[in-house]
C-alpha cells in the first residue's frame, strides 16, 4: 500500500480493521515518548493494557502490511528484539485526530440465543436474543451480519479469546484462510478454514494451547460454514457460545 499516504492507510485502517485503531494509537504513544525513535511490539503491548484496551494482538504484522510500521530486524532466541518504526509522527497523528470527525453511524445486528441449527443461522426473531447497535465500519451496508460468543482459546492467536463477542458476516462460502463459523455434527465451532496437501479441508485452530488439534474433514460434506469471521466485537454481556 505504498501509494497511498499515510492519511489514506489510517482510513483504510479504520474501516476495514477498526479495531487496530487503538493499537496504531498505543503505538504513537510509544514513539512520542522515546522520541520517534525505534518501538518494541512488547511496549506497545503495555501501553495497551495500560489504557485498557481490550484488544491484544500478539503481533503488529497488520500494521506492517498496510504501511504504517517498518520493522526493523527480527526477534531471536538469543534475546535480539524486533523493533518498529512509524512514518512522519506529526502526520499520523493529525490522521487519527481526522478520524474523530468523520460521521459515524450504526446498524442493529442480532445477537443469536440458539445458534447451533445447521444449515444458518435462524434469521428468524424467535431465535434472536438481542439486537446491538454495531458500527457500519464493522458491519458494512449490503451484507448481513449476526453476534455469538466465543468458548474456548482455540483462536486467541487471532485475537479471538474466551468470552470474547464475535461479529460474522453470514454467508455459507468462505475462502482458504478465512475464519468462519463452522457447522459439524459435533456442534458449532470457530476455527480457520485450511486445505491440506492432499486436498482435504482443515478446520485450523490458532491457539497458544497446544489441546487444540486441527479438525481434518474426512467427509467434507458434514460441513456447514455459517459466517465468516470479522473480529472480535467486545464489552457485551452474552451468553451464546461456540468453541
Amino acid at each position: 500500500m505504498a501509494e497511498l499516504s499515510i492519511i489514506d492507510k489510517v482510513k483504510f485502517l479504520s474501516f476495514e480493521h477498526p479495531e487496530w485503531i487503538e493499537v496504531l494509537r498505543a503505538c504513537l504513544s510509544v514513539a512520542k515518548r522515546t522520541g520517534g525513535l525505534k518501538i518494541a511490539g512488547s511496549w506497545v503491548y503495555m501501553e495497551l493494557q495500560d489504557r485498557q484496551v481490550e484488544f491484544l494482538p500478539n503481533n503488529l504484522r497488520l500494521l506492517v502490511r498496510v504501511g504504517l510500521l517498518q520493522k526493523v530486524g527480527d526477534s531471536t532466541r538469543g534475546g535480539h528484539r524486533a523493533y518498529y518504526l512509524l512514518p512522519d509522527i506529526a502526520i499520523l497523528e493529525k490522521a487519527l485526530d481526522a478520524l474523530k470527525e468523520l460521521p459515524q453511524s450504526t446498524v442493529s445486528i442480532p445477537l443469536y440465543a440458539n445458534l447451533a441449527s445447521c444449515g444458518g443461522p435462524n434469521l428468524s426473531d424467535g431465535h434472536i436474543d438481542s439486537y446491538v447497535e454495531v458500527d457500519t465500519r464493522l458491519a458494512k451496508p449490503g451484507f448481513d451480519y449476526y453476534l455469538v460468543r466465543a468458548d474456548g482459546d482455540s483462536m486467541n492467536l487471532e485475537g479471538i479469546s474466551s468470552g470474547d463477542t464475535v461479529l460474522v458476516r453470514h454467508q455459507d462460502h468462505a475462502d482458504i484462510g478465512q475464519k468462519v463459523v463452522a457447522c459439524l455434527p459435533e456442534g458449532i465451532t470457530i476455527k480457520e478454514l485450511q486445505r491440506s496437501s492432499d486436498g482435504s479441508i482443515v478446520l485450523m485452530p490458532r491457539s497458544t494451547k497446544p489441546e487444540y488439534k486441527p479438525i481434518q474433514l474426512t467427509e467434507p460434506e458434514t460441513l456447514q460454514i455459517q459466517g465468516v469471521v470479522i473480529g472480535p466485537y467486545y464489552k457485551l454481556n452474552t451468553e451464546q457460545h461456540a468453541y
